[in-house]
């Protein structure tokens, strides 16, 4: 049985006519003075959801700008309460008790989001339903909603926000803050393979609407996997092939957004003497490369991308390394496994 036993040529086609919207990018200098500001927030103007709006998107003009520095003071400013979530103690925060609190759940992260927004007057919806963790394990089943987000329209489309994981993660019993841009402003078509929204009226894709049952049997997607830039809609068009084995390429921890992947397999599994192309635009590695069993294929520079064309000739692990500037050392970007 496939997948998602099936989506056909008919959904991939009404998919193609109808393109996902792609993660919205702001400029990293803008960012980063948004970022600046967002956490030179004084006390004074924290003590409301109201003064706080008004500071974090004062002179800001677009929606995702305002957007951006909301979820960074958050991030920033709001722990996770590990004890409560360990001990099963779920009730339900106001907004203003988790700014004064300064720790919370996933609900009070999506309260805290949903009225700061509303105060800068974006549309915005905090989202119940369910989530497979950090990094999603397909198989999982889920008797209860578990987790809670954020939808906002952005521009005139749909985007969804996670503040919770953006801000960190719980590892051996701790939280650990760790900014992730993962969960900031992405297409739904991206979100569905982690994030399962309750209320199906919330899924919001382009791509089909999934059951509970094929969203549980989705194959496991890392966050690294679309820190890389990999297409929502191309890891959907993988999941619907034939030849697709139940397992996306790896991806590794490396910065977000260094690597750019614009053409690959995204499947693990390669074929022996298949035709494979490559393309990756990065302006932080010099060289790039194909490694597998010895052997050493260059990714020559077309354009501003690396790019080559490759049939692997022998089984075992490949691997998409990158040597970046000022370095000695070459980096895993994609691994693969050949088999005939």
């Amino acid at each position: 049985m496939h997948y998602l036993q099936r989506y056909t040529g008919a959904w991939l086609a009404a998919l193609l006519l109808c393109p996902a919207a792609q993660a919205l990018e702001l400029p990293d200098t803008l960012v980063a003075e948004i970022d600046a500001h967002a956490l030179a927030a004084p006390p004074e103007v924290e003590k409301s959801t109201q003064t706080l709006a008004a500071y974090l998107t004062a002179n800001l003009h677009s929606e995702p700008e305002k957007v951006r520095a909301i979820y960074r003071w958050i991030t920033d400013r709001i722990d996770y309460d590990v004890p409560a979530y360990l001990e099963g103690r779920f009730s339900k925060m106001s907004a203003s008790d988790v700014l004064a609190k300064r720790t919370t759940v996933c609900d009070g992260f999506a309260s805290l989001f949903e009225e700061l927004s509303r105060a800068a007057g974006l549309e915005v919806k905090s989202i119940a339903g369910f989530a497979k963790g950090y990094v999603g394990a397909g198989g999982q089943h889920f008797d209860k909603p578990n987790h809670m987000w954020n939808a906002l329209k952005v521009d005139g489309e749909w985007r969804m926000i996670d503040p919770t994981w953006g801000a960190g993660y719980v590892s051996n019993g701790r939280y650990k803050k760790a900014l992730s841009e993962a969960f900031f402003l992405v297409p739904p078509e991206q979100l569905v393979f982690s994030h399962f929204p309750q209320d199906d009226n919330w899924q919001l894709q382009h791509t089909p609407h999934l059951t509970q049952k094929q969203f549980e049997r989705l194959p496991e997607v890392k966050t690294t996997f679309f820190n890389n830039d990999i297409s929502p809609v191309e890891a959907w068009e993988t999941l619907s092939s034939p030849e697709f084995s139940g397992q996306f390429v790896q991806t590794f921890d490396l910065p977000y957004h260094i690597a750019s992947v614009q053409k690959a397999p995204l499947s693990f599994n390669l074929k022996l003497d298949h035709h494979y192309t490559f393309r990756i635009r990065s302006s932080k590695f010099e060289k790039m490369a194909v490694m597998q069993t010895g052997k050493w294929v260059e990714l020559g520079l077309q354009g501003d991308a690396f790019a080559a064309d490759i049939d692997p000739a022998a089984p075992g692990q490949l691997l998409v390394v990158g040597k970046a500037f000022g370095s000695d050392n070459y980096t895993a970007i994609l691994g693969y496994d050949v088999a005939p």
